[in-house]
């Protein structure tokens, strides 16, 4: 690969890249905080793979083998995360004086979030072969032809994302299905963190002016905003599942009542 110059775009992404690689693996070697390791694992191939995005058109022959591998990584993860967030969500909802319903949906939720990391743990302990792909995923990811990667191939990746999130909004008003309304949530998350990639990498090369600076805050702001709502959309929708599956049908009855009472609470999704 040739290698970029320290003041290109290229170069800068390329070392994005390989932090949150390693950003990664530090988080999946935490023993203290297992949870919130998976959890910030997670971000860090997300992130990892909206920043490879920007690079669509020169990555083109190698992209799909590394994001099968990232997908692969992030989707094994999943049952963890889904486990977490239901708990934590149940414990937000609950508030600081759960009730005897509450108390014993989240004593449930934190027996099967528990129970999930330790199976996890069983297969794959401290998460070793997961972190050796990742550090596989590294050097195919720093062997990219990144000195290919200039500022029209980022603005060019970036309006194919503003449109694909145009074209996901336009797919889930028509049709407000969950599939519809997470695959709007994905494409308005990776949006997100292109721009704010983007910002970053400009910082880095001192070419972010004022004016500049104010529109990524305001877009910034608002494609947040719409993500934190999407997301919460979903994340409600989670829990009822969940706590319907716990089979306590008296128990969870009162809470899948009170989770309906909050997903019917309008929310500013434009």
């Amino acid at each position: 690969m040739a290698k970029p110059t320290a003041t290109s775009i290229g170069a800068v992404l390329a070392a994005f890249a390989l932090k949150e690689c390693r950003k990664a693996d530090r988080s999946l070697a935490d023993a203290t905080q297992r949870h919130r390791g998976v959890h910030e694992a997670r971000k860090s191939l997300r992130r990892l793979k909206s920043l490879l995005r920007l690079g669509e058109a020169p990555f083109k022959a190698e992209l799909p083998a590394i994001e099968a591998v990232l997908t692969r990584l992030a989707e094994s993860l999943s049952p963890l995360r889904d486990a977490y967030v239901a708990t934590t969500m149940a414990r937000k909802l609950a508030g600081a004086a759960p009730s005897p319903s509450w108390a014993r949906a989240i004593d449930l939720l934190e027996r099967r979030c528990e129970g999930r990391l330790a199976d996890v743990l069983n297969d794959d302990p401290r998460f070793l072969a997961r972190r050796r792909q990742l550090r596989e995923l590294a050097t195919k990811v720093e062997a990219l032809p990144w000195n290919r990667v200039d500022e029209r191939v980022v603005e060019q990746a970036l309006a194919r994302s503003e449109r694909r999130v145009a074209k996901a909004q336009k797919r889930a008003s028509a049709k407000p299905s969950p599939e519809n309304t997470h695959r709007w949530r994905r494409r308005v998350r990776r949006l997100r963190m292109q721009l704010e990639l983007r910002h970053k990498a400009s910082k880095a090369l001192g070419t972010q002016g004022g004016r500049d600076a104010h529109l990524h805050k305001a877009t910034h702001r608002a494609l947040s905003k719409l993500s934190d709502t999407l997301g919460a959309t979903q994340d409600l929708r989670e829990l009822r599942k969940t706590l319907r599956a716990l089979g306590e049908a008296d128990t969870v009855a009162p809470l899948i009542e009170e989770i309906d009472k909050e997903r019917r609470k309008p929310r500013d999704t434009v």
